[in-house]
């Protein structure tokens, strides 16, 4: 300060100036004035100021106090706006070099390549295999062919190169509903993905919030089929994960869906308590098996009955199997409208994920409630109603 008064001379601030390690206020005979300066917007704080419940050293003061909720909502809308960024265009439909790791299990330790192959996805022809290493596109992690004689070694890595990959178009109008310190919940669109498989990588809700949320890499807490809209949960870091998926396991999450189902249930309240097969079909379809299959229990309740013959249902899944809700509808006989894969009459289809623009599976996640990883207090969120609740004929008359 003493130096800049030197260099200056006569021409200097006549005031106070801050010594800047401090933001400490000095007068012109260099004495503290008890004035101070924030840090965030930089403004003069007097005594009074500093004594303010809303000054905040190092972070906020009077000036610049914002609410915490007024806070968190602008930080939510900023965030909203990021991932709307990084949606548009979807990632996945540009093309790109995707590389898919297959990876040696322990029971097929020793095998040469195309018989580990073979053996671990059986579902694809031999054929289609010998033309991927023809043209140099079965590697290993240095980018080099992996020869066919040499054994491989469990946990080594065979990477299929797929160039100019692009992925079938999702909807991708992702709502945020809530943010803090170990939570990420949204409101998920469909048809879209939960995570990479199949023809998907990254036009998945797993990739497009990595992407928005970066460096953090939010992990679901549980899944959603990608034909089935509504509320998601993600944490933050593998210690949130780690408390909260156990709440799922332990039954102490509480999870109701809207449903609009074929058919006029007899009753206004029926339970579903089939047996869940564990083994897939050749479709990727699950079923019943009653003597062999997982227990299973889904309560379900009528909301209302349409003209059209379809009903509007609340269900409550009670366990957590795979596909249980749909099942358990299809097996009673009320398969879920656009249903792709549990169709009416006890027939199964072929389509797993349905076509961007394709009539919707009616069925949608509407609330979940959990305790919180963080403090163990429940916590509740809500999705929007879907636009299928009502038979389009039935949108203009009161429920």
């Amino acid at each position: 300060i003493l130096k800049y008064f030197e260099d200056c001379g006569s021409a200097h601030y006549d005031g106070e100036c801050f010594v800047f390690d401090q933001r400490t206020g000095v007068d012109p005979s260099l004495h503290e004035s008890g004035t101070a300066q924030c840090y965030h917007c930089q403004a003069p704080l007097t005594p009074e100021e500093q004594q303010d419940p809303r000054y905040q050293p190092g972070h906020r003061c009077p000036h610049c106090y914002i609410p915490p909720d007024e806070e968190r909502a602008a930080a939510l809308v900023a965030r909203q706006r990021r991932l709307e960024q990084v949606a548009t265009p979807l990632p996945g439909s540009i093309p790109y070099d995707n590389v898919r790791p297959i990876t040696v299990p322990a029971a097929l330790h020793g095998a040469t390549l195309f018989p580990f192959l073979t053996q671990l996805l059986p579902h694809v022809e031999d054929a289609r295999w010998e033309q991927l290493y023809t043209d140099g596109l079965l590697v290993n992690d240095a980018g080099a062919p992996v020869p066919l004689d040499q054994p491989l070694a469990a946990g080594q890595r065979v990477l299929h190169r797929e160039p100019a990959t692009r992925e079938p178009d999702v909807a991708h109008q992702i709502k945020l509903l809530h943010e803090d310190e170990a939570l990420i919940v949204v409101e998920k669109p469909a048809p879209l993905p939960m995570h990479p498989g199949g023809r998907y990588n990254r036009n998945t809700l797993q990739y497009l919030l990595q992407q928005a949320f970066h460096p953090c890499k939010p992990r679901p807490a549980h899944r959603l089929d990608a034909n089935t809209s509504g509320v998601v949960v993600f944490t933050k870091t593998r210690h949130f994960a780690g408390r909260l998926q156990p709440a799922f396991a332990r039954g102490e999450v509480e999870k109701h869906y809207l449903a609009r189902v074929h058919g006029h249930p007899p009753t206004d309240a029926f339970d579903g308590s089939a047996r869940i097969r564990t083994e897939l079909s050749t479709a990727a379809i699950r079923g019943v098996d009653e003597t062999h299959g997982q227990e299973a229990l889904t309560r379900f309740r009528v909301l209302e009955r349409f003209a059209d013959g379809t009903s509007l249902l609340s269900a409550q899944p009670i366990t957590g199997r795979t596909n249980q809700i749909r099942i358990h509808l299809w097996h009673l006989g009320f398969p879920i409208v656009g249903d792709p894969s549990y169709l009416p009459d006890g027939k199964t289809g072929e389509t797993q994920t349905l076509p961007l623009g394709a009539p919707p599976m009616c069925l949608h996640a509407s609330t979940l409630t959990f305790p919180h990883p963080s403090s163990g207090i429940p916590v509740s969120f809500s999705a929007a109603d879907p636009t299928w609740i009502r038979p389009e004929e039935e949108k203009d008359s009161p429920p």
